[in-house]
């Protein structure tokens, strides 16, 4: 089961929470969420040691469709519990200016 948070909802517990950017680096560096970690997808099931299981973890790429089946995947193979950022980075930014 994909779990999924909203903008809105992360917003309110962002100190609560480890973000993880799964985009490529240039991605991460032209504009992230402040807090977050970059892991870029293909170096993610290397670098699970990275992930902080003390704390909901939450990874979001642009627009969620890279971040969907990395949460799936780690689920599946890792048994990790983590939230994928509905509608990704690009939403988050609309949800802030708004």
């Amino acid at each position: 089961m994909l779990k999924e948070i909203t903008a809105e909802k992360l917003l309110s517990k962002l100190s609560k929470v480890q973000l993880i950017d799964i985009r490529e680096p240039y991605e991460y560096e032209e504009g992230h969420i402040e807090g977050s970690i970059n892991i870029p997808m293909g170096d993610f099931l290397g670098k699970l040691d990275k992930l902080d299981k003390t704390k909901q973890i939450v990874i979001y790429c642009n627009t969620g469709n890279r971040s969907k089946p990395v949460v799936y995947m780690t689920h599946k193979l890792h048994n990790y519990h983590m939230y994928d950022l509905k509608g990704g980075y690009k939403n988050f930014l609309k949800v802030i200016t708004e």
